[in-house]
C-alpha cells in the first residue's frame, strides 16, 4: 500500500490560504459598499426607473430650500399641475416640489420621507397623492427596488423587505438587500453600449420639480365599456403600447382580486390586507411633518371601477385612511369618482385608463388647490403657552 510521504502544510501558508479565500468576499464587499453608497448613479440610464429618481434626488438637493413636497405615482405626475401647485406656494413663502415618480407606491413614500427627514429638515408638510388600487396590496413589485435604490440606506431594509420579500427563486427580490444586485441589469446594460450612456443628455432640468408633462389625447375615441375599448385597441394599429399594456393588465392579472368590501367585514381581516393597513397608517403616522400630511385618492375612469378587478377596493382605501383623517392625522381629499358626473363618464379627461390628460389636470387641479393652499400654505396657528 502505498502511504502518503507528503508533509503537512507549514504554518506559514495558512495565511495566505486565508487571504485568497478572503480576498473576492472582500472585493464583493466593497462593491456592495461602492453601489450603495451611490457610485454607479451618474451613469445610470435616464429613462430607467433608478434613473429618474437619480435625477430628482440631485434637483431637491440642488434647492436651497423645500418646505412641502408631492409624492405619490405616475398619477399626480399626469394629474395634478404642479407648476400651479409651486406658485401657490411661492407666493407664500414657501417652496413645494414635486418628487412623485411613475411606479411609485408605499414603500416608495416611507424611503423618501426618511430621506427627506435626514436631507432637508425641516419639512412643512406634503401631499400624498395615489389611488385606491395603491392600497390593493402592500408591495407594488420588484422593480419599485429601482425607484427607491438612489434614495435608501442600509437603515431602510426592513422598511423595503416589509413590502418586497426575499424570494430564492426571484433573483431581481434580491435587490432588497444588496444594490450590486439591484444594479446589476443597469450595468449590463452599460456595458453593452457605454457610448450611448456618454452620449444621452445628463443635465438636469431647473423645472423637473414643478413640471408636469403633456397629454392632450383622451380616451373618447374608444368605448366606454372596458372589455369593448380593450377589443377596439387590440384591433387598431393607431392605439397607444401603454394602453395594450394597461387592458392586459385589467383583464387578465387583475381578474384575479378579491372582493375587497367583503373581505374586510370577516371578523379577521385577512393577512395581507391587514398587513397592508398596518403599513400605510404605520408610514403616515411616521411622517415628521409640521402638518398633516394631504393624502389624495387620484381620479380612476368609472369603467375602471366598474369591473369585478375593482370590486370594494374603494371602501377598502377609505377604511383604512377614514380613521386617520376623523383622528387629524392626515387630510383626506377623495378624488376617486371626482370625473364620474363628467359627460361621457370623464372619457374626455383622461389619456388612458390609469392617467389624466390636460384637460384632466386642469380641472382636478382648479378643484383641488384651494384645499391644498387651506392646509398647507395658510400661516400655521401660533402655539398656545
Amino acid at each position: 500500500m502505498h502511504t502518503s510521504t507528503r508533509a503537512p502544510a507549514s504554518p506559514r501558508c495558512w495565511p495566505r490560504r486565508l487571504g485568497l479565500l478572503l480576498a473576492p468576499l472582500l472585493l464583493v464587499g466593497l462593491a456592495e459598499t461602492a453601489f450603495r453608497c451611490g457610485v454607479w448613479e451618474p451613469l445610470a440610464a435616464r429613462d430607467s426607473h433608478a434613473g429618474i429618481s437619480v435625477g430628482v434626488k440631485r434637483a431637491a438637493r440642488a434647492l436651497p430650500r423645500i418646505d412641502l413636497v408631492t409624492l405619490g405615482s405616475s398619477r399626480p405626475v399626469y394629474g395634478i399641475d404642479h407648476a400651479r401647485l409651486a406658485e401657490a406656494a411661492a407666493a407664500h413663502g414657501l417652496v413645494h416640489a414635486n418628487l412623485s415618480m411613475p411606479g411609485s407606491h408605499w414603500m416608495t413614500v416611507g424611503i423618501l420621507g426618511r430621506w427627506l427627514a435626514r436631507e432637508r429638515p425641516p419639512l412643512r408638510g406634503g401631499v400624498i397623492a395615489l389611488s385606491v388600487q395603491d392600497l390593493a396590496f402592500a408591495g407594488n413589485g420588484s422593480y419599485e427596488l429601482d425607484i427607491v435604490r438612489p434614495f435608501a440606506t442600509l437603515a431602510d431594509t426592513e422598511w423595503i423587505a416589509a413590502h418586497v420579500p426575499l424570494r430564492v427563486d426571484q433573483v431581481a427580490t434580491y435587490g432588497t438587500y444588496s444594490a450590486l444586485f439591484g444594479w446589476r441589469e443597469d450595468v449590463r446594460d452599460w456595458v453593452r453600449d457605454p457610448g450611448g450612456r456618454r452620449r444621452a443628455a445628463r443635465d438636469i432640468p431647473d423645472d423637473l420639480l414643478r413640471r408636469s408633462p403633456s397629454a392632450p389625447e383622451n380616451l373618447c375615441r374608444y368605448d366606454l365599456d372596458l372589455a369593448r375599448a380593450c377589443a377596439a385597441i387590440a384591433e387598431t394599429s393607431a392605439a397607444d403600447d401603454e394602453l395594450r399594456r394597461q387592458c392586459t393588465f385589467l383583464t387578465d392579472t387583475l381578474a384575479g382580486y378579491p372582493d375587497y368590501a367583503a373581505l374586510a367585514e370577516r371578523t379577521e381581516l385577512p393577512a395581507f390586507m391587514a398587513l397592508t393597513r398596518d403599513l400605510v397608517r404605520g408610514q403616515l403616522r411616521a411622517l415628521d411633518w409640521a402638518r398633516a400630511p394631504v393624502v389624495v385618492l387620484m381620479p380612476m375612469p368609472p369603467m375602471w371601477r366598474s369591473q369585478p378587478s375593482g370590486r370594494g377596493l374603494h371602501q377598502w382605501a377609505r377604511t383604512v385612511l377614514a380613521p386617520l383623517d376623523a383622528a387629524g392625522e392626515i387630510r383626506l381629499i377623495d378624488a376617486t369618482a371626482f370625473f364620474d358626473d363628467a359627460e361621457r363618464g370623464g372619457c374626455g379627461q383622461f389619456r388612458d385608463f390609469y392617467h389624466q390628460n390636460d384637460d384632466g389636470r386642469r380641472r382636478l387641479t382648479d378643484w383641488l388647490l384651494p384645499q391644498i393652499e387651506a392646509h398647507l400654505y395658510a400661516p400655521l396657528a401660533p402655539a398656545h403657552g
